[in-house]
């Protein structure tokens, strides 16, 4: 596209998180938070945006991404192949284990090559991931049934706002109130919800915005689950268009805005 006179292409950054869910009740080893902060330190986030996604994505090391309330500049991904070894071994977990891991391969950019390259990652700290791609129309059901130990989801804040991924991504389940619904690692931290709970009545900005970040320091202390990145938006338009001023990080371009010459 950019070598075609007649088109321009435009990348916006995103604020799709893709999201590893770590399931600690199909598989013991992963109630253990120094096996998630291995798994977590033998994650190359960089390596794949750079290898899969040409650099069009932003490494994560959380779920808010930049411009949200609660994003807290300071948590960043922490690939460190020497310290997940370490705690492997603390964990007595050193030979590693075997997981199942589930994943779409028509939703996500790239993802089916994602979820294979996590495959390895994992391999260099003794885990053995057996790997199950499909298209997305198989893949929601098994997803919601937790038919794999590691699932991945790709969570967009339709509120363009944190506690929209706190309230169904982190919370624990709940199946009379919906919050913790696409929480399918099952992780349950009661601060986590207590928290996201009074971000919701509090209506001081500054205030809100620290409850939201303790949430995420707590997610990230917690490795609760393996935030992989933030998928950026990409749009190819002819160079006659003003197609640059109707496209948004919400991907819900203005079209009625675009002027047709």
């Amino acid at each position: 596209i950019t070598q075609r006179p007649d088109l321009t292409a435009i990348t916006v950054p995103g604020t799709r998180t893709i999201v590893l869910q770590l399931n600690p009740r199909r598989v013991p080893a992963l109630a253990d938070r120094r096996v998630r902060l291995a798994m977590r330190l033998a994650t190359n986030n960089s390596g794949i945006t750079e290898a899969f996604l040409l650099g069009l994505a932003a490494p994560a090391g959380q779920l808010s991404p930049p411009g949200f309330t609660g994003h807290e500049p300071a948590l960043v991904p922490r690939y460190d192949l020497k310290r997940a070894r370490e705690f492997m071994a603390a964990a007595g977990q050193a030979k590693g284990f075997t997981v199942t891991m589930i994943a779409p391969n028509n939703r996500y950019v790239c993802d089916e090559k994602i979820a294979q390259a996590f495959v390895t990652m994992m391999a260099q700290i003794n885990i053995t991931v057996r790997l199950t791609t499909m298209p997305k129309d198989e893949y929601w059901q098994k997803f919601h049934d937790h038919a794999g130990d590691i699932q991945m989801i790709g969570w967009h804040a339709d509120t363009e706002d944190s506690a929209n991924f706190f309230e169904m991504l982190a919370m624990c389940p709940n199946a009379n109130t919906g919050y913790g619904r696409y929480n399918t690692g099952e992780y349950c931290n009661p601060e986590v919800d207590r928290l996201t709970l009074a971000a919701q009545a509090e209506t001081d900005p500054l205030r809100r915005g620290k409850l939201l970040k303790k949430v995420e320091r707590l997610l990230y202390d917690d490795a609760a689950f393996i935030p992989l990145h933030w998928q950026y938006l990409s749009w190819a338009a002819r160079r006659d268009l003003n197609a640059s001023k109707v496209v948004n990080v919400m991907d819900f371009p203005y079209f009625g805005d675009l002027v047709m010459p």
